[in-house]
């Protein structure tokens, strides 16, 4: 195989920092090769990507050293698609890159909709790009590279923001393509599950930004398991009974295992006057855009200390529908109580000292020049005493992992950190309730679990968690009930389990829960052998 690009000896620190970002990294990529480059939050994995795709330093300033091979056809996709985009409407981004292909005019619109349909973006060409969801826009990314047709594609957490099944399929499409066009994909991720099988070797880097492992994918897996561990790096998911107890244990075992999990926090202990409605939809509560409908006939309500999970595909209202709890966008019908009270009469200030929001996009929240004064902001505005601001915000820092960044500008961090941040904002005045879109993407298993925790131990002192997410596992451990957006309307609201064993909304169901279905079906096949053989 021909050596295509790769680095020797690199190092690089940004300017305003004293720490090296990364330190002596040598890698080669061969043509046609699938890299994966593996590593906790912050450790330098979106860095390396730039270097090698051309962006630093050549648009991005830092102090780079060492040597580096590249080539000039290259496409990337970023982890915010927000950031690639330079035009306003879905058909004119895709046609920049059919542009650079020299492709003709007339052609144009044919390659277009070629374009959209092999990401599955059924939508109206001529839309706004504002108008879609994050999922429909890292979509639109992907069809704008590939239609690109580069020599090598940096792919930076291609559907961190994608539903599960659109995500099987995303990963679906691109290993297609690489055995079609022998393109070479360079991938930084976090959630292995649907890439690491087709990956030709992987790279693994430790906090420190030092390589640690190279190689066979499987085989690192295998003999770096403890320093994975450690490092709080995901792995690929898997079953969360130990296998001896799946062998020994009958399938209503296992079944009767999963319900008593869920019984058991129906609402939890710590939860007090759980009766209280924090949060009531009601009058066929209506959303829009413009003059097109997102959600239609909305009703019901959120007790105080439950964790709700808002689930649905991409495009399915999630983030419309959490944005309008808050306030931040308006119904067109109906109406929404928070304590008793309609939203629409809160005043701003009382609102949001009850109510914290966290956005999917966390750079739409940051507005100071360091993180320390980003985390200090809310409770300067609420007259704390100096002494108290300070003694919260670097505990509250030391416990997201960002103390060692507190004069660094918030837009300097890692996409991980800056998540972590803009949750860490949200923590400070102990709202009552807590409103999240998709708050652990973007995080290594470490800090994921450690917001997590930290949101467990708020719910269980009677905070309300509505959470906006696509990882099934978190709904089957955290979540007390879920609502599924579909067809513009609720389509479940009830109970994890009953969700998941009656799979609905096309949501890939936890590991789990996929094998007692296929313990069920070889049940039923095993006594429809019997009655025949009787």
């Amino acid at each position: 195989m021909t050596l295509l690009l790769g680095s020797k000896n690199l190092s690089v620190r940004f300017f305003n920092q004293k720490k090296k970002v990364l330190d002596n990294i040598s890698v080669s990529v061969q043509e046609g090769e699938k890299v994966l480059i593996l590593g906790p939050s912050g450790c330098g994995k979106s860095t390396l990507l730039s270097v090698l795709a051309g962006i630093i330093p050549e648009h991005i300033e830092a102090e780079v050293s060492g040597e580096v091979t590249r080539k000039k056809q290259v496409g990337v996709m970023f982890q915010d698609p927000d950031a690639q985009f330079c035009m306003k409407h879905v058909n004119e981004e895709i046609a920049f890159s059919l542009e650079n292909r020299k492709i003709p005019r007339e052609k144009m619109d044919e390659e277009i909709s070629k374009a959209l349909k092999m990401v599955g973006l059924s939508i109206d060409p001529a839309t706004p790009i504002q108008e879609l969801s994050g999922g429909m826009k890292q979509r639109l990314a992907l069809a704008c590279l590939l239609a690109l047709e580069p020599e090598v594609l940096f792919f930076d957490e291609p559907t961190a923001q994608i539903d599960p099944a659109s995500r099987k399929e995303i990963f679906e499409l691109l290993y297609e393509t690489s055995k079609r066009t022998k393109q070479t994909m360079i991938f930084v991720e976090h959630v292995l599950d649907g890439c690491i099988e087709w990956m030709d070797r992987l790279i693994l880097l430790d906090k420190n930004s030092h390589i640690i492992a190279e190689g066979i994918p499987a085989e690192i897996l295998l003999s770096h398991k403890e320093e994975m561990e450690e490092a709080g790096i995901w792995r690929p998911k898997v079953y969360p009974f130990k296998w001896e107890e799946v062998v020994q244990n009958p399938l209503h075992t296992l079944n009767k295992e999963l319900m008593h999990r869920y019984e058991s926090r129906k609402l939890r202990a710590g939860c007090k006057k759980a009766e209280i409605e924090s949060i009531i939809v009601k009058e066929n509560a209506t959303l829009a855009y413009k003059k097109t409908a997102i959600l239609n006939n909305i009703n019901g309500s959120i007790l105080r200390g439950e964790w709700v999970a808002i689930v649905g595909k991409n495009g399915s209202g999630k983030s419309t529908f959490l944005k309008a709890l808050a306030n931040l966008i308006k119904l067109k019908s109906g109406d929404i109580l928070i304590k008793g009270k309609s939203v629409s009469r809160w005043k701003d200030k009382d609102l949001y000292r009850m109510l914290g929001f966290v956005f999917q996009n966390p750079e739409l929240q940051f507005i100071n020049d360091t993180v320390f004064e980003e985390v200090a902001f809310s409770a300067r505005q609420h007259d704390w005493k100096e002494e108290d601001i300070a003694a919260k915000t670097t505990m509250l820092l030391k416990e997201f992992g960002l103390a060692e960044y507190i004069n660094l500008h918030p837009f300097m961090l890692s996409f991980g950190q800056k998540r972590r941040l803009s949750v860490a904002t949200m923590l400070l005045l102990d709202q009552d309730i807590l409103l999240l879109d998709e708050p652990t993407f973007g995080q290594d298993e470490k800090s994921a679990n450690q917001l997590l925790r930290l949101l467990k131990r708020r719910q269980q002192e009677g905070t309300t968690i509505v959470m906006v997410t696509h990882d099934m596992d978190i709904v089957d451990q955290y979540a007390d009930r879920v609502i599924l957006f579909e067809d513009k309307q609720i389509a479940y609201n009830g109970h994890p389990y009953f969700f998941f064993r009656n799979k609905r909304g096309g949501m890939i169901p936890p590991l789990h829960y996929q094998l007692i279905e296929e313990q069920e079906d070889r049940y039923a096949n095993e006594q429809s052998v019997l009655s025949i053989s009787h």
